[in-house]
């Protein structure tokens, strides 16, 4: 199980940090009222950050796919756990403190 957890986890964060790299944007356009525009670049920083931020979010994602894929091919003992429950709200809490403190 650790080896496709570990799998998982390098696949959802590769996949994360592509698409955090075509969606991310790098600069900031503002216009001048009807005569043109100005465009701010970011520094190099606080772009990789970003870039990082949901390159992680891809991570957990793959690995809560992974895990599930596990748990789906190889039913054992039945046992309830509240894992998966106690991981969704930690991770939805994270997500909308990161977007309500950051954006």
């Amino acid at each position: 199980m650790e080896i496709i957890l570990r799998k998982s986890g390098i696949y959802g964060l590769v996949l994360g940090l592509a698409i955090a790299i075509l969606l991310v944007d790098y600069k900031d356009v503002s216009r001048l009222g009807h005569n043109g525009t100005v465009t701010t670049y970011k520094p190099i920083f606080e772009y990789i950050v970003s870039i990082l931020r949901f390159g992680i979010i891809g991570m957990f994602v793959g690995l809560l796919i992974g895990w599930k894929s596990y748990e789906r091919k190889n039913k054992t003992e039945k046992k309830k756990t509240y894992y998966i429950e106690f991981f969704i709200v930690v991770f939805l809490i994270t997500v909308v403190l990161m977007f309500a403190l950051n954006w």
